[in-house]
């Protein structure tokens, strides 16, 4: 199979973005957590390198909602009715978005004090 030419493969990927962001809604709340902190990064000016802790937590917990998606659906593509197997690798999947979820919180926690209570 011939691989598809660059721009075709940036247009799927940036296509498959704009899926998620039309029909899941934890994609979007995870997305106006990143405008959220978008604008705190520019408010407390940030330093670099907190701006880069926080953009890399924000962004691996949308990498990890996504892959948790295509999980969920390629399980209910290869399974559609009820199964108690499937429903524990979803659950699975989940619970990696919620304990990344956990901890990008404790990081702004670490954060974000610094700049707020000067």
């Amino acid at each position: 199979m011939r691989k598809p030419a660059f721009h075709i493969s940036v247009l799927n990927s940036v296509n498959g973005i704009i899926r998620m962001l039309r029909s899941e809604r934890n994609f979007q709340l995870e997305v106006l957590a990143l405008l959220i902190n978008i604008f705190l990064i520019v408010y407390l000016k940030l330093s670099p390198e907190h701006a880069a802790i926080i953009f890399l937590v924000c962004f691996a917990v949308l990498s990890v909602e996504m892959l948790n998606t295509a999980i969920e659906k390629i399980c209910d593509f290869v399974h559609p009715e009820f199964s108690e197997h499937i429903g524990l690798i979803k659950d699975i999947a989940a619970a990696a978005v919620l304990l990344l979820a956990f901890v990008s919180v404790i990081i702004g926690l670490l954060i974000y004090p610094q700049y707020i209570f000067v």
